[in-house]
């Protein structure tokens, strides 16, 4: 766990900065078709997501102390109006940390937490959500899939 760098998922933090990058580089993440993951979303009705990218937390490397593993973030998701909470920190953490992971490879950060947190609250407002989820839910799975998917490529 890194302490020292305050908040590094900051797009403004230095990452020259970071002595140890390739410590904070080693990610277990595996490339999957981004269109596959968008039609399995949709047809599990985003349970594939929920698990899929839940397992994903546990293959990027803990660089805060508050960045957690997969059972805590599936788990949570279970806990009832608690998960109304987690669904935003489970997402947003995700992208927070892919967006480190591209930017430590010298990509710019290609996942846009403003979408996901627009999709996020619209998925909240009752009625909206049957409009906006359908939309842009598959929209956001396709923009972190592939960001994974660049950087388990610049990995090679």
């Amino acid at each position: 766990m890194i302490n020292e760098y305050g908040d590094i998922y900051s797009e403004s933090f230095d990452l020259r900065s970071i002595k140890n990058k390739k410590e904070l580089m080693h990610t277990e993440l595996r490339s999957f078709p981004v269109a596959g993951a968008v039609l399995l979303h949709i047809f599990t009705l985003g349970f594939f997501s929920l698990i899929y990218y839940g397992l994903a937390h546990s293959k990027l490397p803990k660089i805060r102390q508050d960045d957690f593993s997969a059972g805590r973030a599936i788990g949570f998701r279970f806990i009832p109006f608690y998960n109304l909470y987690w669904l935003f920190v489970f997402w947003l953490r995700l992208v927070d940390r892919l967006n480190l992971q591209l930017r430590l490879r010298g990509f710019r950060a290609e996942v846009p937490k403003s979408l996901i947190l627009t999709n996020r609250i619209l998925g909240l407002i009752p009625y909206l959500n049957f409009v906006t989820l359908p939309i842009l839910s598959p929209i956001c799975i396709g923009f972190v899939q592939s960001g994974i998917n660049k950087i388990v490529a610049a990995k090679k």
